[in-house]
């Protein structure tokens, strides 16, 4: 049991759930890897040495040069705000305490397992005296030395027979894994769990992309399912139609399978450390996906998207590479580049007939105030739709008297939109740039996070409510004096890293700048304090969200995503 007062100064109110999460994974590790037993070394440095690193002063954050620095903890968990309950330590209730709320990047921690246990038995005792911060480093140092093995023309493995070359891009060579030596490389390597694998399974492809040394960056895990009658991917598929391919069937599980059954995934698209691909690496990345995408088999003839069943889909870590999301004819998301064969046809069948159902519903509430010009009754809701701009029949609309909603689009700009909104303005989750030409008077809240803006030009001059501008890449703060927040400002969460290193606050985000750029907060208040972690509906406040918090006040509003058959 650890006591609540151990941790005090870590302010993780709940530092035994972290606890029970390391026994855990100790626990299912142990069941193919050695030296695992209670109360052995590893088991010691991880739930002393690995526990005091995550929940100690130094584990939360570092100070350099009077500013708050945070460090690789973040990479490792996710921190969430704590909200004090009545009856629990005083302690609790300062602004700063944060609780555990998931394993961030937890791969890590099977390959630290793996280096351990490449140390000899004499070796593996000292480490119970080892910070992670050293540790960190070892391993760092153990894989370069791995990568350096697997370059020497005694361990180097071979063409044809460990790999198969599928494709050059330039300095890069694509390569499929063959076999367990191939697997073992590219996970000692690239520091996940593709070692384990196994490479005589034949529903399971892993493709690497190599540079001219033949180290590998990113890794591709592809799965192959023909005449599979188990195959259990996704959402149960009614077929009252006879849609599965020639001589298909029901599986027991109430999906597709059977004889005449293809259907291939990306389902894992990871750099190093189960990261996303670095920047480097992401354009080559997004052309072999892309090529690989416009190779896939789908019904031209479709009318929706049930009836497009594609034989190439990519379930997961697109984002990393520049694609988007939409959901599939299986109810799972599938990602997409823009310039694809298939994303055509979605366009045609789908995007574009939903955004004119979504312009017409909006345009049948349209009036005309002949002292103002035209009023959208209700609110404008063009959530979810895939736009790319304000649609072009929407551009003379001047006021909504209910909310502007344009949340989850590929927005790069606000121009066109309303210059009046009676209610709040809900533009989070897009790609603006920019917010000039956007709304100018908004009676609530105004919310754009989690955009691509570099500068706050075109801000409303007047938000009655909050203003919540957090996850943008602010490259400064020029504009937030032309606008008057009655509410609170939330800005932070910066979404900037050094490379290899963890999320640091830019110069221009440090407390006093950002409170002196807000000019006009509250209703005759100045700026308030800043209270890092959490917020508090106070007027007259700006807010700082620290990047180890993974969740701040996000746009909620009463409007979900259309499903197919239900659009609205």
């Amino acid at each position: 049991m650890i006591s609540f007062k151990l941790y005090y100064e870590a302010n993780i109110a709940n530092a035994e759930a972290l606890k029970n999460e390391i026994i855990d994974l100790l626990q299912r590790n142990s069941r193919r890897k050695p030296n695992l037993e209670p109360g052995g070394p590893i088991y010691k440095w991880f739930t002393n040495n690995l526990m005091k690193f995550l929940t100690g002063p130094l584990g939360l954050s570092i100070e350099r040069d009077g500013e708050v620095q945070y460090n690789l903890v973040t990479n490792l968990i996710g921190l969430d705000p704590h909200t004090y309950k009545e009856g629990e330590p005083e302690w609790m209730a300062k602004d700063d305490v944060v609780d555990f709320a998931e394993t961030g990047n937890w791969p890590k921690m099977d390959h630290i397992i793996d280096y351990f246990n490449s140390l000899s038995d004499r070796e593996r005792e000292k480490i119970v005296k080892k910070p992670y911060e050293q540790v960190d480093k070892e391993v760092e140092q153990w894989d370069k030395e791995l990568a350096e093995q697997e370059r020497s023309e005694d361990t180097r493995l071979k063409k044809d027979k460990d790999y198969e070359v599928i494709g050059k891009d330039g300095e890069f060579t694509w390569v499929k894994l063959k076999t367990r030596a191939a697997y073992e490389c590219e996970g000692e390597s690239m520091g996940h769990c593709v070692g384990g694998y196994d490479p005589d399974d034949p529903e399971n492809i892993i493709i690497s992309l190599w540079d001219k040394k033949g180290e590998p960056h990113v890794t591709i895990e592809m799965q192959d399912f023909k005449d599979d009658p188990y195959h259990d991917s996704g959402p149960p598929i009614d077929d009252p139609h006879g849609l599965l391919p020639p001589g298909g069937d029901i599986t027991s599980s109430g999906r597709p399978g059977g004889v005449g059954y293809d259907l291939e995934e990306i389902v894992q698209i990871k750099g190093k450390q189960n990261k996303p691909p670095a920047d480097k690496y992401k354009d080559v990345t997004a052309r072999f996906v892309k090529k690989w995408l416009d190779g896939a088999a789908f019904n031209d003839e479709a009318k929706s998207i049930k009836d497009l069943d594609p034989n190439r889909v990519v379930r997961n870590d697109g984002a990393g590479i520049g694609m988007f999301r939409h959901e599939g004819g299986d109810g799972a998301w599938h990602w997409h580049f823009e310039d694809t064969k298939l994303w055509d046809k979605i366009n045609e069948i789908d995007v574009i007939p939903v955004q004119q159902d979504r312009i017409q519903h909006i345009l049948k509430r349209v009036e005309d105030d002949p002292s103002f010009g035209e009023i959208v009754i209700g609110d404008e809701n063009l959530s979810y739709g895939f736009f790319k701009e304000i649609p072009k029949e929407l551009r003379n609309i001047r006021g909504v008297d209910g909310d502007f909603i344009v949340s989850d689009n590929r927005l790069t700009s606000l121009e066109g939109s309303p210059t009046d909104v009676e209610g709040s303005v809900f533009a989070a989750r897009n790609q603006l740039e920019t917010l000039e030409g956007g709304p100018v008077m908004v009676d609530g809240d105004f919310k754009v996070d989690n955009n691509k803006l570099k500068n706050l030009k075109g801000l409303p001059k007047h938000i009655t409510g909050d203003l919540h501008i957090n996850m943008n890449p602010l490259e400064s703060l020029e504009g937030a004096q032309d606008t008057s927040v009655g509410g609170t400002v939330f800005i932070g969460g910066w979404p900037i890293r050094k490379v290899g290193g963890p999320k640091e606050r830019p110069p221009h985000m440090e407390t006093d700048k950002v409170i002196a750029a807000f000019k006009h907060i509250g209703k005759g208040l100045g700026a308030g304090e800043l209270f890092p972690g959490r917020w508090r509906e106070t007027p007259g406040e700006v807010q700082v969200v620290p990047p180890h918090v993974r969740t701040y006040p996000e746009p909620e509003h009463p409007a979900p995503r259309y499903h197919i058959g239900n659009r609205f």
